[in-house]
């Protein structure tokens, strides 16, 4: 072999190393050959977060991980292309989740609210109270105060059906709206119709400005109960025979919803902190407290 085959050979081999160390360089960046489109893109990527460990993520139908963790349940999945992807979550036992979240260049797309709600909602029964008109109660460590308007007594009983306390008590102006735990969002009814306003910027995903106006949604009867959940990001309502519960999260044009029946009346309570939902049954000849543990 001369001496010129030799440096020539050299030469090949140290402008492979370059190209392959530039190209290194530029995957480790999260830069991609995009084969639709033949350009090279900056992958991007999907952060999830779901309210239980061991939820399935499956992208595209193509299962990925699960969600894990200690303090939250959650997974990260890179190198993904731009593109509109088909995300569902799933474990069972439990209502799916399903949205289509779309990755821009370089950039992640999280999906930290994700509420999995379990497929059987057993009805408890907490306690029986002798019959009377309510029009208002509430709930708290295992004592409910029942309001009556019209008479302006409040009575506490503990959760054996022993009366506790009587009072008088001037009823409220009914409030027309409630505001999120963080202070950002506005929850209101015009009767059938269920709406959100945004009193400030949302700078988390979906991205909102103050002044804008989602509507949640629309009901085949009126809207006797609303109020918000406490992460501030899903709404629960009941209207004619349906309790449910929907995300804000309304990208890719989804709001994943799930609704379960009841044969109630309001007043009914719903505890923000520890997600349940209380009510008594409708035309029942006893006075019977029940909740749900959503």
């Amino acid at each position: 072999m001369t001496k010129k085959l030799r440096r020539l050979i050299f030469w090949i081999f140290v402008a492979f190393f370059i190209a392959a160390s530039i190209g290194v360089l530029f995957y480790a960046q999260g830069w991609r050959l995009d084969f639709k489109s033949f350009k090279f893109v900056k992958t991007g990527g999907i952060f999830i977060e779901t309210s239980i460990s061991g939820a399935k993520i499956y992208i595209n139908d193509s299962y990925i991980e699960s969600t894990s963790g200690i303090l939250n349940y959650s997974r990260l999945i890179g190198g993904l292309t731009p593109a509109s992807y088909n995300v569902f979550v799933y474990k069972e036992g439990f209502y799916p989740w399903n949205k289509t979240i779309d990755v821009k260049d370089g950039l992640v797309s999280g999906i930290k609210n994700i509420i999995l709600f379990p497929l059987e909602l057993k009805k408890m029964k907490v306690a029986e109270f002798p019959n009377q008109t309510v029009t208002e109660f509430s709930v708290k460590d295992e004592r409910a105060e029942l309001k009556n308007a019209k008479l302006k007594t409040a009575k506490v009983y503990d959760f054996g059906g022993k009366l506790l306390l009587t009072s008088q008590y001037k009823a409220a102006t009914a409030t027309p709206e409630i505001i999120s735990s963080d202070s950002i969002k506005k929850l209101y009814t015009d009767g059938n119709r269920l709406w959100v306003d945004y009193l400030k910027d949302v700078k988390n995903e979906p991205v909102k400005s103050a002044g804008e106006t989602d509507l949640i949604a629309v009901s085949d009867s009126p809207v006797k109960f609303f109020d918000w959940l406490s992460d501030s990001e899903h709404i629960i309502w009941f209207s004619g025979t349906e309790l449910a519960i929907a995300e804000r999260d309304n990208r890719g044009g989804k709001r994943n919803v799930i609704k379960i029946y009841l044969d109630i009346d309001p007043p009914i309570y719903f505890d923000r902190n520890d997600f349940d939902f209380y009510f008594f049954e409708k035309n029942s000849p006893k006075m019977i407290l029940y909740k749900l543990s959503l």
